[in-house]
């Protein structure tokens, strides 16, 4: 019996560790096309990338994306008729159909300005300014902002922002790196915590967190770069092939990030049923 439970307790634990990295390689990622915008499904398994599949999301000129679950979120500096000339919609995509599953419009920017990088924290949104200062905008799913910062360490037209444990990352204007992290009222944290320019990339633009590891876009290179989550140390250069590519944003699957996920009840089963088996455990140790 005793081995029975241990048994169970670390097939439990083995299984909530699958459960929790796994996908963990897809990458989506929103190229600048002046239209139609689309969005690539990257596998980037094995320190390479290969392009999956391209979504159409929009007629306009791709900026900011954001995946969650089986909806592809997405933003543009413009419509197809005037590609720089902003924008206040956040487009969703079925990720399985790629068909469209309507817009929401954003109520408060600046007049002619658009939103660029996209980020969720579980259940709002954060973009960035583009096409004006350097603002991050803290956005409902009903379109209304509801919190303004400035990011000091920007100028302006930042395109590479993530949320990722409570806080900001964000790059300091429109390829130009590096990236600082500040908390969610725009106080710097760390600054120059990610410097592509120190790797080899000049011109850097999007950023996702998978909740190990960051990666950031090598624009004008097609390839895409691998930072420790926790030190911002370099690890990699991932190529990219199958595709053309212009990438002004990442995102993974923000279902599947720990920081950002509520457990699914197969995983709470999971948790549970090791739990239990701990206190079986320790009751049969007192018998």
């Amino acid at each position: 019996m005793k081995k029975l439970i241990i048994g169970v307790f670390a097939l439990s634990v083995f299984m909530l560790f699958t459960i929790t990295s796994a996908n963990a390689l897809t990458m989506f990622a929103n190229s600048a096309t002046w239209g139609p915008d689309l969005v690539h499904e990257l596998d980037i398994t094995g320190g390479s990338g290969t392009l999956v599949q391209n979504y159409t999301v929009s007629t306009g000129n791709g900026r900011g994306v954001v995946v969650m679950d089986d909806i592809i979120y997405s933003t543009e500096s413009g419509p197809g008729s005037s590609p720089f000339g902003g924008s206040n919609i956040i487009y969703k995509t079925d990720r399985t159909t790629g068909l469209s599953l309507g817009t929401i419009t954003v109520s408060g920017l600046p007049t002619g300005a658009a939103m660029s990088t996209l980020a969720w924290d579980g259940t709002t949104f954060w973009t960035s300014e583009y096409l004006g200062g350097n603002h991050a905008y803290q956005i409902d799913t009903s379109g209304n902002i509801i919190k303004t910062i400035t990011l000091g360490l920007a100028i302006n037209n930042m395109d590479g922002m993530e949320y990722f444990d409570g806080k900001l990352i964000s790059n300091r204007g429109d390829t130009i790196g590096p990236y600082d992290v500040y908390d969610l009222d725009g106080n710097v944290l760390s600054a120059s915590f990610i410097n592509p320019s120190l790797n080899g990339c000049s011109a850097t633009t999007g950023i996702a967190f998978d909740g190990d590891y960051f990666y950031t876009s090598c624009i004008y290179s097609a390839y895409l770069q691998q930072w420790d989550g926790t030190t911002g140390a370099y690890i990699q250069d991932i190529s990219l092939s199958g595709g053309s590519f212009l990438i002004e944003d990442l995102s993974v699957d923000y279902a599947l990030r720990d920081d950002i996920k509520v457990p699914e009840p197969s995983t709470l089963l999971l948790l549970g049923s090791g739990l239990i088996g701990i206190v079986f455990y320790r009751r049969m140790r007192r018998v």
